[in-house]
């Protein structure tokens, strides 16, 4: 027999190709364009970087060093901002040394009297000197641009800009190389000093109006204070030999505490931060080893991510479930080692979320297609295996797929104790039971039996307990009322000319008042408190589906801790091997010091299994147990 996962296994990439693989297309594609050129998955991708980045440490530097403003220096020149002559004497001191290049990170912006002295010192190396973009500008404008004052704009080596960019979780991972204003531009501080000459306007436009280019992301060799660094007073001093600068690129810059100039990096720790001197120190380092790691732009990565949901959606029409598992884990394991393999070799960022998110994302929605795909073929197995095995099996399967499941008896209502239980025969013979809610103090109670075996007794079942419940629930005048009305829907609903037995009861919650009906059924037991059990013989009529007949309302009332048991002839007309029947007295046996409703079902039926002493039951055995508990 061809099983449902070889039936899966076998369809053609003709079959697969349809109207769901269509859809799952598209909407893959789509989904990965908007992670791809919405930048959703940036969060995650800072994460995969940091991890990246964290395994790449590597030795500090030994042609770069920083000239640190630090606390010291604070404490022993005096308060901050110091005079310029102070700054052209440190530069003084660098130019004997013969340094490589000097970056200053300190804004000369307002002109003073010591520029002509500070100017000429600037001259003595190859110094550069940054410029300051002020956001918002001065009158409407979006910004101004100050460069160095008076002469030491003409005196420094080149000007740069030192402007820094949070990311979305406000860490400093990435630096634009070259910022403008559509006329001009200026090269990051750390990129001038290793050369890098400004490539004309940038092309991408910030929120400021400034246009930002050649973006590029740090990586730090390092945490806080890998880079070497000195001292400013004690360079100022003439404490530091001159070997430690000469030939070195010397980046001059504030790490005092309350100077303002720290940020968040990748590898400063949770709970430190590197001076912005230093995050140059690291951009200039990696420029100088060509290890700067390059974004990959939106295209790359819109283009990564399809290839991927492509290359899967083409496995899905032509792999077996086995190949597209081993294809998805390959697939994945090939994006991991892409985006790492181009960060380690190429110093190429290409983030992998985006990627992984579609592979997942087709692979999930592929598993549901495939789950859907195996239950439709078993069912079509199941009903084939019905067909073949006989109609009764496929008529035990209706039948208890109507019935209310027992644990929502079980807290039906906290006035009272109700259970039911309904075990088919090998030959069905259509039983049934329910319990409804009229509303919050009223509701209704049946027990019924099919005449008829299989399908078809199983078919109408389903149509007595639905017609059924409709009839209650329409809130008609009285019970009888409601079984003229039933008994009418299912004459004329009857093509199989069946009949069926039924119990209805409609019970007052609040008072313990019944109203019952009886249409050809077995007569209820009556257990009081006490235990004591009686038989309640009901008027009735004839079974439904028979005639036109006006069966009567009978009341009763249940006092609290009193039962009213309800059953099918399954149980009193039960057979054992010697053609012997269950009957009455044995039912009442049965029942003896059983308090619950659930004890009370399943002692009944125990008992009548005992009884049969294995022998195959003939019919359904269906008992319900109602128990008044009283008003709460």
């Amino acid at each position: 027999m061809t099983t449902a996962n070889q039936s899966s296994q076998r369809l053609s990439p003709a079959h697969r190709l349809d109207r769901g693989w269509l859809l799952l297309a598209l909407i893959a594609t789509l989904l990965v364009a908007a992670l791809a050129l919405g930048r959703f998955t940036e969060r995650v991708d800072y994460i995969l970087y940091d991890q990246a980045l964290a395994a790449t440490d590597r030795p500090s530097p030994d042609d770069i060093v920083i000239v640190a403003i630090d606390n010291r220096s604070i404490e022993a020149i005096g308060r901050w901002p110091w005079p310029r002559h102070i700054h052209a004497e440190l530069l003084n001191r660098l130019a004997d040394a013969q340094p490589r290049t000097v970056g200053y990170d300190v804004l000369f912006v307002d002109p003073t009297p010591d520029d002509a002295m500070l100017a000429d010192a600037v001259r003595r190396s190859p110094t550069y000197l940054p410029l300051v973009i002020d956001v918002p500008g001065s009158n409407g404008a979006p910004y101004d641009i100050a460069l160095p004052s008076g002469p030491l704009a003409a005196a420094a080596a080149g000007i740069a800009h030192v402007n820094l960019h949070f990311d979305g979780d406000r860490v400093i991972r990435q630096a634009y190389l070259e910022e403008g204003d559509g006329r001009r531009s200026w090269v990051q501080l750390g990129a001038i000093m290793a050369g890098v000459k400004p490539g004309g306007a940038p092309a991408i436009e910030g929120e400021d109006g400034l246009r930002q280019g050649r973006p590029v992301l740090i990586p730090y060799g390092g945490a806080t204070g890998h880079i070497p660094s000195i001292s400013f007073i004690d360079l100022l001093n003439g404490s530091v030999p001159p070997e430690l600068i000469a030939g070195r690129h010397v980046l001059i810059g504030a790490t005092a505490d309350g100077l303002g100039d720290s940020y968040p990096t990748p590898k400063s720790g949770a709970t430190s931060q590197m001076s912005g001197v230093e995050i140059q120190a690291h951009l200039l380092d990696a420029l100088l080893r060509g290890d700067a790691i390059i974004p990959a732009s939106p295209g790359w990565l819109l283009g990564f991510g399809l290839a991927v949901v492509w290359i899967l959606l083409a496995g899905l029409l032509w792999l077996r479930p086995r190949g597209i598992a081993i294809m998805t884990v390959l697939v994945a394991v090939a994006i991991m080692m892409l985006s790492f393999g181009l960060f380690r070799l190429a110093h190429i960022w290409l983030p992998p979320t985006s990627a992984l998110a579609g592979l997942i994302f087709v692979i999930s929605v592929e598993a549901w297609r495939e789950r859907v795909r195996l239950r439709d073929s078993l069912i079509r197995e199941q009903i084939a295996a019905a067909a073949t095995e006989g109609e009764l099996q496929a008529g035990r399967t209706i039948q208890l797929g109507m019935l209310p499941p027992r644990a929502d008896l079980s807290a039906f209502d906290p006035r009272l104790d109700v259970d039911a239980l309904l075990e088919p025969a090998k030959s069905i013979g259509g039983d049934l039971y329910d319990v409804i809610r009229i509303d919050a103090d009223r509701i209704a109670f049946l027990v019924g039996d099919v005449t008829g075996k299989g399908v078809p007794a199983a078919l109408f079942m389903a149509l007595s307990k639905a017609l059924a419940k409709s009839v209650v629930l329409r809130g008609v005048s009285s019970l009888a009322e409601a079984a003229s009305i039933l008994n009418e829907e299912l004459m004329r609903d009857n093509s199989e000319s069946m009949n069926v037995t039924m119990l209805i009861g409609i019970m007052d919650l609040a008072t313990g008042e019944l109203m019952l009906m009886s249409a050809g059924h077995e007569h209820p037991l009556h257990i009081r408190a006490d235990g004591s059990v009686r038989v309640h013989e009901l008027d009735g009529g004839p079974p439904f589906c028979i005639v036109d007949f006006p069966y009567p309302d009978e009341p009763m009332k249940l006092a609290p801790g009193e039962t009213l048991l309800l059953i099918s002839d399954g149980v009193s007309e039960a057979l054992n091997g010697s053609s012997a029947l269950f009957g009455h007295e044995r039912l009442l046996t049965a029942l003896k010091g059983k308090q619950s409703a659930t004890a009370m079902i399943e002692g009944v039926r125990d008992a009548v299994r005992m009884f049969e002493d294995g022998t195959d039951p003939t019919d359904d055995l269906t008992v319900m147990a109602v128990r008044y508990l009283g008003s709460a």
